[in-house]
């Protein structure tokens, strides 16, 4: 049985998705990989990464301090068991139990915290970056916004665009 534990600072990381690094353990509490969180990066579609990560790792379980409804959701929907963490210290003993002690077990999205910016990236048409989901690209028409930018108008959502120095835009057709 693999367990994958998102860990910032060599702490549990306080927000599951926003983890620096994964760390899976195996059935003995030992260490067998340590990868880099690969949602930290590709905006949007990075948290897809992360559960195409964790079943290449063949995880079982996830242990979390705080998720959102939404990506438990995804977990559950995965087949992983999710258990939550009061601590940002975990005892690899803990994790020899099936059903490991001082944890909660998460078997329902609503017991993720509610997404407080879901409703404003869904009135937004997508990603929370004037992203239009449906035709593709940022801001509708984000050509001579894209050139504005230093960015190829390639017609990639902001929220994936990176400037010519290679840092992420973030929220560019946001003026």
């Amino acid at each position: 049985m693999i367990t994958a534990i998102p860990m910032s600072r060599d702490k549990i990381a306080a927000h599951f998705s926003k983890a620096d690094s994964f760390v899976f353990i195996n059935e003995q509490g030992t260490s067998v990989v340590q990868a880099p969180n690969p949602g930290l990066e590709n905006g949007c579609a990075g948290k897809a990464n992360i559960i195409t990560l964790l079943q290449q790792q063949q995880v079982d379980r996830v242990i979390v301090r705080n998720i959102g409804e939404r990506f438990l959701a995804r977990l559950l929907d995965a087949k992983f068991q999710v258990f939550q963490s009061g601590s940002s210290h975990f005892d690899s003993v803990q994790l020899q139990d099936s059903v490991p002690r001082f944890l909660l077990p998460l078997t329902a999205a609503e017991q993720g915290r509610p997404s407080v910016n879901y409703q404003k990236k869904q009135a937004a048409g997508g990603c929370g970056c004037d992203h239009d989901a449906e035709h593709g690209h940022c801001c509708h028409d984000d050509k001579g916004h894209a050139d504005q930018h230093g960015h190829a108008a390639d017609h990639v959502p902001c929220c994936q665009r990176k400037t010519a120095a290679g840092e992420r835009c973030g929220g560019c057709c946001r003026h």
